[in-house]
């Protein structure tokens, strides 16, 4: 079967690219417009990178062979901050469309909208680094 997770693995961060670009977009009038029909956009493709990598990692992971101590403690805690990563963008996407759709508390659906917006883009940031780790310190699934 063929290894889709070092592909699928680079989706979220342009997942959080993508949606920086969209909050940035909105602070300029010139392209407010488009920012704002692109939002609901990056944040499907956020919610659905960060699940197809996830999913891909654990098949990946299942057949990785030869690991060492350390080298099963990063995969651990690679795992543990993807699903961190996982639950984060799921209530990103919750708190986004809770704030549209809501006639009451908009502010603070927004405020967490925001909150769970910076733990996406650190939060992706840092599993990238943690599975980076894996392939060029432990040497996981090079082959």
């Amino acid at each position: 079967m063929i290894d889709l997770h070092p592909p699928a693995s680079g989706l979220p961060l342009a997942g959080a690219l993508l949606l920086c670009f969209a909050e940035l977009s909105r602070l300029s009038p010139r392209v407010r417009h488009i920012a704002l029909s692109i939002r609901p956009v990056a944040i499907i493709f956020c919610v659905t990178s960060v699940v197809v990598s996830f999913l891909t990692g654990y098949q990946a992971s299942s057949r990785a062979s030869d690991i060492t101590t350390a080298a099963e403690q990063a995969i651990a805690l690679h795992h543990s901050f993807g699903k961190g990563l996982l639950v984060s963008s799921l209530l990103l996407a919750t708190f986004f469309f809770l704030e549209r759709v809501a006639t009451h508390g908009k502010k603070a659906f927004m405020f967490l909208y925001y909150i769970f917006f910076m733990l996406q883009v650190v939060g992706t940031i840092w599993v990238g680094t943690l599975g980076g780790e894996l392939v060029f310190k432990h040497g996981i699934n090079v082959k």
